[in-house]
């Protein structure tokens, strides 16, 4: 498949595109020898959706059906990828702080805006009812998705909500083995393959917790131990981009989530309120 052709198709048909479509295009985009590399079922299920849309979508992008659209991502994904590797996103060597922060400010709003489309609003209301309802929060994640969980785990303690997170494998496992169907346990992983955070969760689910996962591989270890997956963008670019984009993704849901649990507890507004008014006296 010629990508400035099939570009081309997706910038003509910006806007006339349902929900679900989209979903479906920002898989293709997103990952398009993985695309290539699933049945029409497989990936309806990813993008949340019927196999009647995923035919559909394909024929409006111009393809026979999804077999033929299949046959052109897998000769796209055959093509040599270029000699030279950036930093992150297209930033060249030689491109001044000003460039770079232009081009990182468009890298990880494409990422953002991919995130915000791959997820149903389904799989955010499922999501957002179970971390409300639960009795207790474990939240798992390494390396850069490790100060992600922290941020989650502060904001939930900012609003009355028991949560916790942890500095160790170990840690977590303890954490894990304890809890129960009253608790929800949260694993942050942008490949989906950290052990450490897969073998957590999967622990918090053999105990009985319900499970959520947040990363851009739906089809990783991580996402099969959970109850619910959100899919964040999978744009990686350059050495440093899945320590940039993806946690900028992983930062938009959090905070969606997060929203979501206060407006359901009564308690939040007077919890934000006491929390805040103790630490302004101690600044003071």
């Amino acid at each position: 498949m010629n990508d400035t052709h099939l570009q081309s198709r997706l910038n003509a048909l910006q806007g006339s595109f349902s929900p679900a479509e989209k979903r479906i295009i920002t898989l293709i985009r997103l990952d398009p020898p993985g695309v290539a590399n699933m049945g029409v079922t497989e990936l309806a299920k990813y993008a949340e959706t019927s196999t009647a849309t995923v035919v559909r979508t394909s024929k409006r992008l111009g393809f026979s059906g999804y077999p033929a659209l299949r046959l052109a991502l897998a000769a796209e994904s055959s093509s040599p990828m270029p000699a030279g590797m950036p930093l992150a996103a297209d930033i060249s060597d030689n491109d001044p702080p000003k460039q770079i922060l232009q081009k990182l400010l468009e890298f990880e709003v494409k990422g953002a805006t991919e995130t915000t489309q791959l997820l149903s609003a389904a799989t955010l209301e499922q999501a957002v009812s179970l971390l409300a309802q639960a009795h207790r929060i474990d939240i798992y994640g390494a390396g850069a998705s490790a100060l992600v969980a922290q941020d989650f785990c502060q904001k939930l303690r900012r609003i009355g909500v028991v949560a916790q997170t942890f500095g160790s494998s170990d840690e977590s496992l303890v954490s894990a083995c304890q809890l129960t169907a009253a608790d929800v346990a949260l694993a942050i992983s942008h490949s989906g393959q950290t052990a450490d955070v897969i073998e957590a969760l999967a622990q918090a689910k053999a105990a009985g917790a319900k499970t959520l996962a947040i990363t851009a591989n739906g089809r990783a270890a991580l996402a099969r131990k959970a109850d619910v997956v959100l899919r964040t963008s999978n744009r990686e670019m350059g050495f440093r981009a899945a320590a940039m984009a993806s946690r900028t993704s992983q930062l938009l849901i959090i905070d969606c989530l997060f929203i979501g649990v206060a407006q359901r507890l009564p308690g939040a507004r007077d919890a934000l309120r006491k929390t805040h008014d103790a630490v302004r006296r101690r600044r003071r």
